[in-house]
């Protein structure tokens, strides 16, 4: 059969891509290897995502205003949000529901995973497992994650900074009751030499994991060392683990083919948030191609738009990894500038809908030179 859009990957960033093109009127199909996976991620989406893309209420299981940061010598900062939640949810839920609205909407969903792109003049040929017939498509989203096989079957440059991540899902017992209604994120060597461990709350678990580049330390002793530094004694009954890119790509826009979420490398420094930027380029990726089919407008258009949004996100964060992530000193220092008040409040303020907040010229330069003495005390 051929259809006007093969979204291949039916994460975040596909599905609402295809939900967007099928309600455009566009014959669209959904491509992913395993509706059944579980994607290991924190789940933590910001309430700006939650309120675009109009999340129900029964998927957000915590909502969650508070939280903490700790330095590698157990120095413990507190931080409340005032005026917004961090929502978490469970990424099989999560997706689950967003490739039922792109069905609904008209797309159709194909579970197999694509084993070669063939390309001519007229569109593509998409060659799949499970001894499936081909799909044909004029035009191509890859949404296939960071080791996106779209990417390489079309010749998009490499994803360059890769980070793997590990988690492990916990039942409540007394040591993790603390957790309930609290994130915890741990800035501490010993749980990740460059990236950071984190502590999130779910409606009946608890997830609990850590980062590292990829192929520069041992994740697995990394995550053991966590887990008996937390003092949990019981057993894990879910293990995840996936590569996070951190870098977009230097191109991810073709005249008949673009890329969008993780498989773009659109997964913050620093931080690691990737379901927001991959929902956004899902979006902007989809009208971008209606655009194109039905305008002759250039693909180009949506990398240049997502870059004009958010590179000065993406750039800001990069720096601050490469600051302070670096050794133990410098994290110690990074999470005593975290105890100041307006660099709590700019930070929430930035996050909750992805847009840099401009603070009063004397609050930038009280951080500056905070960040002066720390750097300095740190180095």
């Amino acid at each position: 059969m051929r259809y006007d859009v093969a979204v291949i990957g039916g994460g975040p960033s596909g599905a609402v891509a295809a939900a967007i093109l099928a309600k455009a009127g566009l014959s669209t199909v959904l491509i992913e290897r395993n509706l059944e996976n579980v994607k290991p991620c924190g789940g933590a989406i910001p309430l700006g995502l939650i309120e675009e893309f109009s999340i129900p209420e029964p998927l957000v299981e915590k909502k969650l205003s508070h939280m903490s940061v700790r330095s590698p010598k157990g120095r413990m900062i507190s931080m409340e949000m005032p005026n917004g939640y961090v929502g978490m949810v469970r990424r099989e839920r999560f997706d689950s529901y967003l490739r039922d609205k792109a069905v609904r909407l008209g797309a159709d969903i194909v579970e197999a995973l694509v084993r070669e792109i063939q390309q001519d003049s007229s569109g593509y040929t998409i060659l799949l497992s499970k001894g499936l017939a081909p799909i044909q498509a004029d035009f191509i989203i890859g949404a296939d994650g960071a080791n996106s096989r779209t990417a390489e079957e079309l010749n998009f440059p490499p994803n360059e900074l890769q980070v793997i991540a590990m988690q492990q899902r916990f039942s409540y017992c007394e040591r993790l009751k603390p957790y309930e209604d609290l994130v915890e994120i741990w800035f501490d060597g010993d749980v990740s030499p460059d990236f950071y461990g984190w502590i999130f709350p779910k409606t009946d678990h608890i997830a609990i994991g850590t980062g590292t580049e990829f192929r520069k330390h041992n994740l697995k002793a990394l995550q053991r060392r966590f887990i008996e530094k937390i003092g949990i004694t019981e057993q894990p009954y879910l293990d995840e683990a996936a590569k996070i890119p951190m870098k977009p790509r230097t191109s991810f826009a073709q005249d008949r083919a673009i890329l969008v979420g993780d498989a773009a490398g659109l997964v913050t420094p620093a931080n690691g948030e990737g379901i927001f930027f991959a929902m956004r380029s899902g979006k902007l990726g989809a009208q971008a191609m209606i655009e194109r089919i039905k305008n002759n407008k250039p693909l180009a258009r949506y990398e240049k738009e997502f870059r004009k949004l958010y590179n000065q996100i993406f750039f800001g964060l990069q720096v601050l990894q490469s600051v302070y992530y670096r050794n133990d000193r410098l994290r110690e220092s990074f999470v005593a500038i975290c105890e100041d008040r307006d660099v709590q409040q700019i930070t929430f303020d930035s996050y909750l809908y992805k847009k840099m907040v401009p603070a009063p010229w004397s609050v930038q330069m009280k951080i500056f030179l905070k960040n002066i003495y720390h750097l300095t005390k740190g180095s």
